[in-house]
């Protein structure tokens, strides 16, 4: 088949200069449609011959013009969303080590009152760590299986019958231990401490007589406490 030479005109050439000139303009312009510029991008190219540095993280390109021209440029290896948008280690380490004890609402409460925000920038909900704990393979709270021995202060307040104060007072005089996962969680005390010996006998006598002593120093009526 034979092929048709078109003779271009002088002006048809200055024409095509001057698109050259603003090619930049025309192909950022908002009426530029996307299929026009892939039309122009297989006009204009032969190949694209890609190399990755693995250990630089760097990609260079070469493109091959149709008219025998070469460009070389090399640029950073773009990020993937999973690496850009990755929960810190520590996130993740609190969120595995609460979800044994704790439901999504409670560690997102933490995580904010920690300051921590998710890897996008936002703020923990229950939502957000459901999502992320599920995305890591972490499985949530099992209620029903929980370790018995161990409450919250909210727990050990029901359980001896006493408030949350003397309890934080025990605690402070190191005659009660407790464990806290992360700062803003909730406190942990085991059960069997309370039932042990010196704090049933302080206990028994606050109940008695509405005052708490300890290592034989009176803290004051408190009577109120416990009507």
């Amino acid at each position: 088949m034979q092929k048709t030479i078109i003779t271009l005109s002088e002006q048809d050439k200055q024409s095509i200069m001057t698109l050259g000139r603003h090619c930049s303009d025309l192909w950022f312009h908002e009426s530029c449609a996307v299929a026009l510029k892939k039309k122009i991008m297989r006009i204009l190219i032969k190949e694209i011959i890609v190399n990755l540095d693995d250990h630089a993280q760097e990609l260079t390109f070469m493109i091959h013009w149709q008219g025998g021209c070469h460009t070389t440029f090399s640029m950073a290896k773009p990020m993937s969303g999973a690496v850009k948008y990755k929960t810190p280690e520590q996130d993740i380490d609190l969120i595995r080590n609460m979800a044994v004890r704790y439901g999504d609402k409670e560690i997102a409460r933490v995580l904010s009152k920690l300051g921590r925000t998710t890897a996008r920038g936002k703020r923990w909900n229950q939502t957000r760590v459901a999502y992320t704990r599920k995305l890591y393979g972490i499985s949530a709270v099992d209620q029903a299986h929980g370790d018995p021995n161990i409450l919250t202060l909210g727990q050990a307040v029901k359980y001896t019958g006493v408030s949350d104060t003397t309890l934080m007072k025990l605690i402070k005089k190191q005659i009660v231990s407790c464990n806290q996962i992360a700062p803003y969680a909730p406190l942990e005390i085991q059960k069997t401490d309370l039932e042990t010996e010196p704090v049933r006998s302080i206990l028994a006598h606050l109940k008695e007589t509405g005052r708490l002593t300890l290592e034989r120093v009176s803290l004051g009526r408190q009577g109120s406490l416990f009507e």
